[in-house]
């Protein structure tokens, strides 16, 4: 029998609880931790899958440096030093704009991202950073940012106090995309006095469990809403009290919706006007939140659907109150809310995109390499992340790594990336290191979760922390720091930011590198750079000196009673105890409660602390979403007359994070899923292998034929295309997207949306 360890899933941004049992240095058996007081008792089929992520047979276990075609094993001397070295000579020669960052932290392990992040934005100086949050919530954190006023109000449902649960282009039940989903989902399904509505083209798993399941035709989500809005207006069902308090430019926005054809619009959608007219009474009398996904954030018209989206909620009043959709307090900010017409906000030298929080949009990435520009980008580094499988247009990100003049990878296999490297450098998974996840919500609670390591040392792998601090070093960025601040960090930690906050008095210029200099000195006491960084942004956290943390039962306590006499030390020292407990419970422990009252309004950060729905940006693209304009752009391809989805979310598989396909080895979940009638028109049977082809690329799959895949819309799983133990299992679906075909306010991708025709790749029977 092995020993069970507590720690968190590592598989995507939920991060249920888990217990792991643990034998000659293993993983041999995991179950969900039913102490969690995040995830209590579950988890789903991702998380049981951990051992193996954990250990399998393209696991990294010493830097590698190429060597013509072959890479060879080096020291971890050698690696800093070579690289430091080159990159320093092209810092210097080229500037700051030819380097960029992509992943630096998976969804649910973020511990490396101060370190790296401020290793690149402060000490080299770019901006210039790659995240998939440029591949997934680009349109959806630009419209929080320009209604709410900040791109980190980001709003999700009221589950406690909702009685509507409506999921938008979203098959939760499978996907498990927030806390608890399958039970969450049960529990109104099941509820005579609660609702489910799904709002999608497939009949999918979540659909089939709802009460009201709305049919769109693919892509026309936009045109669905703007029809939604316009007969709300028209009915007189918006909430006029909630408009007349908290909303600015109602009035303004009202011509997006008055003389609108909401009849022809709902019939370009297939959607009939009776179940339309339903669904707009309750969604303006009952008490609903909704929970969209890809097909919402990766389809046609992708910022636009989510402008309105929010806009639904605004005029309906149900957003950021109780029983509406609300945002959820995390322990530490996502990222920093980045304005694009701000001119120190750098735009992209070929492309012309502006970040969303701080993250560029990944499509245009093989451009920005390929440019002939003289400052395009030379430089990549990457941590955690694929981008020759997971951005769009594979092939064109391939050629573009082959043109860097410095790629280094950091990973915990060799990927499809790593290949194309001049370094691999080995890293450390959450369950070998410490490491944390700032989605740490269940609202109204706050949880925190510190993961510690159970796994022992295997080869020369590193935390990624440590791995960013010592190409600082390397690199000559990180600035002398007197031993008496090294000696401080051995003892109490409150007496340590003390002499912090001397040592940035008097060198003002290390501020903007604290989380170095903290990685350095503290990361060395703790033994972990990674675990000092869950100190400083707990310290730091925008919850600190709130009623929030308070609410949870945290106090300054009896040490330090001078320090607290000055009402910032007294932060530091109550959120230094948070730290403390949260190191003591590695099953995490509830640090904020959030009052549904008085600190929704809170996220509201316009100064007039109203909701803003006018945008001259959208009032240009809003006027196109038209029934005539939609239908005749919609059946305009003939020579590409269906649609796919890059990716797909079934119980067949996992996610490209696992790789391993000793998940799936009684299944067979590579495969293109279509409509059977659309199968029987094509004279295409079940497992018959077809050629795809979009005007990006093409690929080859068998067959799946299921009534839950609407008429003409295809789908294929993201999952696939890797090389795992020298071999490739299946293609990987973003060869058929192309890099050009973006969202043109944000620039986030078209993924589940690419016109493609099919043909037969082989007779029947073969």
């Amino acid at each position: 029998m092995g020993e069970w360890k507590k720690t968190q899933c590592n598989m995507c941004a939920v991060s249920c609880g888990l217990e792991m049992e643990v034998e000659n240095n293993k993983i041999v058996n995991v179950r969900p931790d039913k102490d969690s007081p995040k995830s209590k008792d579950y988890c789903c089929r991702k998380g049981r899958a951990a051992k193996y992520y954990q250990d399998n047979a393209d696991r990294l276990d010493y830097p590698l440096k190429r060597v013509g075609k072959e890479f060879v094993r080096i020291s971890w001397e050698q690696a800093y030093s070579e690289i430091g070295a080159k990159a320093k000579e092209i810092l210097d020669k080229y500037g700051p704009r030819t380097f960029a960052l992509a992943g630096c932290g998976l969804a649910s392990a973020q511990g490396e991202a101060p370190i790296g992040l401020t290793l690149f934005k402060k000490a080299i100086g770019t901006q210039y950073y790659y995240n998939p949050i440029g591949i997934e919530f680009m349109g959806f954190w630009w419209s929080c940012g320009k209604i709410f006023g900040s791109q980190l109000s980001v709003p999700e449902p009221d589950e406690k106090n909702n009685d509507v649960l409506i999921f938008w282009g979203s098959n939760s039940y499978v996907a498990h995309n927030f806390n608890r989903s399958r039970q969450v989902t049960r529990e109104f399904s099941e509820d005579p006095d609660r609702m489910v509505i799904t709002v999608d083209p497939r009949l999918s798993e979540t659909a089939r469990m709802s009460d009201m399941h709305i049919a769109l035709r693919p892509g026309t989500d936009s045109l669905l809403i703007r029809a939604l809005i316009a007969l709300i207006i028209r009915e007189g069902w918006q909430d006029q009290k909630f408009i007349d308090e908290r909303v600015l430019d109602f009035d303004k926005v009202k011509s997006w919706f008055e003389g609108f054809d909401i009849e022809g619009a709902l019939k370009v959608c297939g959607v009939p006007y009776e179940q339309a007219r339903e669904f707009g009474k309750i969604l303006a009398t009952r008490n609903w939140g909704t929970h969209p996904d890809l097909g919402v954030f990766m389809g046609r018209h992708n910022t636009l659907n989510n402008y309105l989206l929010l806009m639904l909620m605004v005029i309906t009043g149900k957003a950021l109150v109780k029983g509406g959709s609300v945002v959820a307090n995390t322990f530490v900010n996502m990222g920093d809310h980045t304005d694009e017409n701000d001119p120190k906000v750098w735009h992209t030298v070929e492309t012309d995109r502006a970040p969303v929080l701080g993250v560029y949009p990944e499509g245009v990435l093989s451009t920005e390499i390929l440019s002939d520009n003289p400052e395009h980008l030379r430089v990549l580094f990457t941590s955690l992340t694929n981008p020759a499988r997971s951005y769009p247009d594979s092939k064109a990100i391939e050629k573009a790594l082959d043109k860097l003049d410095l790629l280094v990878v950091i990973d915990i296999v060799m990927t499809e990336t790593a290949r194309h490297a001049d370094y691999v450098l080995p890293g450390k998974t959450a369950y070998e290191a410490y490491d944390f996840n700032m989605f740490q919500v269940t609202y109204p609670e706050t949880v925190c979760q510190l993961k510690h390591p159970f796994i022992g040392q295997i080869g020369e792998r590193k935390e990624d922390g440590e791995i960013w601090l010592g190409i600082a070093k390397a690199m000559g960025l990180l600035p002398p720091i007197p031993n008496s601040l090294y000696k401080a960090a051995e003892g109490d930690r409150v007496i340590y930011f003390t002499k912090l906050l001397m040592l940035v008095m008097k060198h003002k210029e290390y501020f903007d590198i604290l989380p170095l200099i903290i990685a350095e000195t503290l990361g060395k006491a703790m033994g972990s750079p990674t675990k000092s960084m869950m100190w400083a942004v707990l310290i730091t956290s925008p919850l600190a000196g709130t009623d929030i943390i308070k609410r949870a039962g945290f106090t300054a306590g009896k040490k330090h009673r001078l320090l607290q006499l000055l009402p910032p030390l007294k932060k530091i020292c109550i959120m230094d105890n948070v730290f403390q407990a949260v190191d003591d419970h590695p099953e995490g422990v509830v640090i904020g409660i959030t009052d549904n009252d008085k600190e929704n309004l809170r996220h509201i950060t316009h100064k007039d602390k109203k909701f803003h729905l006018y945008n001259d940006v959208i009032n240009d693209y809003i006027q196109n979403i038209t029934p005539e304009k939609e239908k005749a752009e919609l059946d305009g391809d003939v020579e590409y007359p269906f649609v796919i989805s890059s990716g797909r979310h079934s119980d067949g598989g996992v996610n490209g994070v696992m790789r391993n396909p000793a998940t799936y080895v009684y299944r067979q979940p590579y495969t293109l899923a279509m409509n059977p009638e659309d199968a029987q028109e094509c004279g295409f049977v079940e497992g018959q292998k077809v050629r795809v082809t979009t005007r990006g690329g093409t690929l080859v799959a068998p067959v799946e034929t299921s009534y839950q895949i609407a008429r003409g819309y295809f789908f294929v799983p993201h999952h696939f295309g890797f090389t795992f133990n020298g071999e490739t299992i299946g293609e990987g679906v973003n060869t058929l997207a192309r890099s050009v075909d973006l969202d043109s306010i944000t620039g986030n991708p078209f993924l589940r949306y690419i016109p493609c025709k099919v043909e037969a790749a082989e007779a029947v029977g073969k």
